[in-house]
């Protein structure tokens, strides 16, 4: 699925995002899962250092914490946005029908203008699919100057083993929230493409474990090479990539088949925060150093269910 770069009208205007004070270390998750300490030795090797928890906490919570502070940091009124779009990876994340987890944020933060509905089933991408949806609205006429974006996903109690995926993350709680502006002039989206590769639909295997395979970095690298096709950038020329924070030694590889210097990943938040799902991208877009007018960054994500995203912005 394409966006062309020549029709892109959103760009990114904003970010905050909410996590849970408490962090448990990978020694920690490890004692209270009943896990031998060689698992944890594991997690530590592949930058897998903590992840936030949220414990009974809602993921509403963490939304609405996200969007407040989004609307405070960049003067932005409740008045002022068209659109909110609620995104997430876990079905627990959302309320379950006839209630709606889009209408009741609209409702806590005031967005009474804004058109509300939700994005789900492409997991960690979802957030990404978001965008999409509200680049297709612009593109089809919708009056939509300012949108928000925010996902929001919680583990829950209970879950503790499932939080790893492999020796490659641990799923840590958290919301992001983003404001995309229309006819802004910096951070502008000029690349956006998915894939989805349905070997992979049932998610995981009887262990509830994503399936390796070596396909997924021919998958990964084959979408992000899309978006920076229709940006018109070569990878050497990125400023930044901003990865979801899953298998540190992978993005490595990868990073040699895009042809960008290793030193242009960015890396600092695998350690920090863990993998928040479908926010990882955007946190480290917010953390990273300024980039230069004119240069260009991708964003990446990717899920279980084979579900790939990349988005590449010029600043």
């Amino acid at each position: 699925m394409t966006v062309s770069a020549t029709n892109s009208l959103l760009s990114l205007s904003g970010i905050a995002f909410s996590l849970p004070v408490r962090k448990v270390d990978a020694h920690t998750w490890v004692r209270r899962c009943r896990l031998p300490e060689a698992r944890a030795n594991a997690l530590l090797r592949n930058g897998v250092q903590q992840f936030h928890d949220a414990a009974a906490a809602s993921p509403v919570t963490f939304a609405c914490e996200a969007v407040s502070a989004l609307l405070e940091d960049t003067c932005a009124t409740p008045a002022s946005i068209d659109a909110l779009i609620y995104a997430h990876t876990i079905q627990s994340s959302v309320l379950a029908p006839p209630a709606g987890t889009a209408a009741l944020i609209q409702s806590r933060m005031g967005l009474d203008r804004a058109l509300a509905c939700s994005v789900m089933q492409q997991n960690c991408v979802s957030p990404l699919v978001a965008i999409r949806v509200l680049h297709m609205l612009t593109v089809a006429g919708r009056p939509i100057q300012r949108a928000i974006v925010v996902c929001a996903d919680v583990m829950g109690s209970g879950c503790d083993p499932l939080r790893a995926i492999h020796e490659f993350a641990l799923h840590s709680d958290g919301a992001c929230a983003v404001l995309l502006e229309r006819g802004a002039a910096r951070n502008c989206i000029v690349g956006l493409h998915f894939y989805t590769d349905a070997r992979y639909f049932r998610g995981t295997d009887d262990d509830l474990q994503p399936v390796p395979d070596d396909r997924y970095y021919w998958s990964a690298f084959t979408t992000m090479r899309a978006a920076l096709r229709q940006a018109g950038v070569a990878g050497s020329d990125l400023t930044h990539v901003l990865p979801h924070h899953v298998n540190l030694p992978g993005w490595r590889r990868l990073m040699a088949m895009l042809h960008v210097p290793q030193e242009r990943l960015f890396t600092a938040n695998f350690a920090r925060f863990g993998h928040v799902f479908g926010a990882d991208p955007f946190i480290d877009f917010h953390s990273a150093p300024h980039a230069q007018p004119g240069s260009h960054s991708l964003l990446f994500s990717s899920g279980l269910a084979g579900c790939f995203g990349a988005m590449v912005i010029r600043h």
